[in-house]
């Protein structure tokens, strides 16, 4: 009689008709997978023969697949975290910046065609500000020394060699972003681990924003370049220049999020000094996401509803260590969302140059041939923008292994092991509470 071991269905990678694919999809997607390895390794204790030893080196072969697999794009992370789940959770955060980062980069390689007529330097040349050259071992075991460029942080080798530097110095990246409260004790957790991937998800963000920017100048030198085109130069004139339409958003989170810090410490500190018996640091905490959540985005109705984060659903199918884990997830998601609301209307800008151009007479491309070439520039931005490439495309091209990892993983499970798929595999179903939780 074969030992039976039951692990959780994992939601298939499903792209939509017009080839997308979300954030909450590949989240649930890998979190999955790390609670099929984490519950092998529970009911793998209890198998005690030769078989138990079988699925205990076909566990380890199953970390190494799924680590392979996710280690062609995503780095791994400082320091071990005890849960593979969060290990996962920082892994897809990462990679969804590398999404929308394969983009970007299109978008920049398709601007540097024209960059010389712009006087707008190369970012990617730009040295990494908030990382001081240090000395890395290489391959041969020589000391080297280091001095990381943004054009590193699009290769894999180049974002272990930059997080190599940010362990050694990880002091300059906080002085760098002025932050604090990112599990340094602020609210509530102390933890170096979590802490260091946080402030690497900070580092990613910052490039995003750094290549956005470069966007952004770039069409404000379009326009003032073709405005002393005739005929098109008044019309494209009342346009305007670029303007952040996030600035505003951003700065009210950061005011509301300074507030609610000061109100967190209070707490904190009111019970140390036993004016409180009770710490309210994470109802208050509660308070800020609630806030954030239900935040209104002009044209986009919610925060929560523009990140399609439903906090009741997340509850009932994922387990949320804290509050301050749930935050910080927040707070990644409403970045990344501000700089999709900024390419949307850089886009927009965009398209209505192009358009311009196009109705001009055909004598302003022969006798400019500097239009022609910014209206070929323009056709390819817009083509990137539009999703001619869809993220679907993107993921077959940079990591088509994903799709079939719980299958892969599964094929490994040693003959004399049987393996049960159930909705939730050993965990109990969220949606059902236990007799004991039900009032009386």
């Amino acid at each position: 009689m074969r030992a039976i071991v039951y692990v959780p269905e994992i939601p298939g990678l499903q792209c939509d008709a017009s080839g997308k694919i979300s954030f909450r999809q590949l989240e649930d997607y890998f979190v999955g997978i790390a609670k099929i390895i984490s519950q092998l390794k529970l009911q793998a204790k209890f198998i005690q023969d030769e078989c138990g030893k079988e699925l205990i080196q076909a566990i380890r072969d199953i970390e190494k697949l799924v680590d392979d697999i996710t280690g062609i794009l995503m780095t791994d992370v400082f320091k071990k975290i005890k849960s593979k789940e969060q290990e996962m959770k920082y892994k897809v955060r990462e990679f969804m910046k590398e999404i929308d980062v394969f983009f970007q980069k299109k978008i920049v390689e398709a601007l540097l065609k024209i960059i010389s007529i712009l006087g707008i330097p190369n970012p990617l040349t730009i040295p990494i500000p908030f990382i001081t050259a240090v000395t890395l071992i290489d391959a041969a075991g020589n000391p080297v020394r280091y001095q990381p460029v943004v054009k590193d942080l699009f290769t894999k080798e180049g974002k272990v060699k930059i997080k190599a530097a940010i362990a050694e110095d990880i002091e300059s990246i906080k002085k760098f972003f002025g932050e604090d409260g990112k599990y340094d004790g602020t609210l509530g957790i102390k933890s170096p681990e979590h802490e260091a991937e946080e402030f690497w998800q900070k580092a990613l963000r910052w490039m995003k924003e750094l290549l956005s920017d470069f966007i952004g100048a770039c069409i404000n030198a379009l326009i003032s370049l073709l405005t002393k085109i005739p005929i098109i130069g008044p019309i494209i004139k009342k346009l305007g220049t670029f303007i952040d339409p996030t600035k505003s958003i951003k700065e009210q989170l950061k005011l509301k999020y300074e507030e609610f810090k000061q109100k967190i410490k209070k707490a904190k500190e009111d019970v140390l000094s036993g004016k409180a018996f009770e710490d309210l640091g994470e109802k208050i905490l509660g308070e800020l996401i609630d806030f954030v959540l239900n935040l209104p985005i002009p044209l986009f109705g919610t925060l929560g509803n523009l990140i399609g984060f439903n906090v009741e659903l997340r509850k009932k199918k994922e387990t949320i260590h804290s509050k301050e884990e749930l935050w910080h997830r927040i707070e990644d998601a409403f970045d990344d969302a501000m700089e999709k609301i900024k390419r949307f209307f850089q886009t927009d800008l965009i398209a209505k140059i192009h358009d311009i151009i196009l109705k001009a007479p055909g004598w302003i491309l022969n006798q400019f041939p500097i239009v022609k070439k910014i209206i070929t520039t323009i056709k390819l931005i817009i083509d990137i923008c539009r999703g001619k490439v869809s993220i679907c495309v993107v993921l077959n091209i940079i990591l088509k292994p994903i799709f079939g990892i719980p299958d892969a993983i599964l094929k490994l499970i040693p003959n004399c092991i049987e393996v049960r798929r159930t909705k939730y595999g050993l965990e109990p179903n969220p949606e059902i509470s236990p007799p004991w939780a039900k009032p009386a």
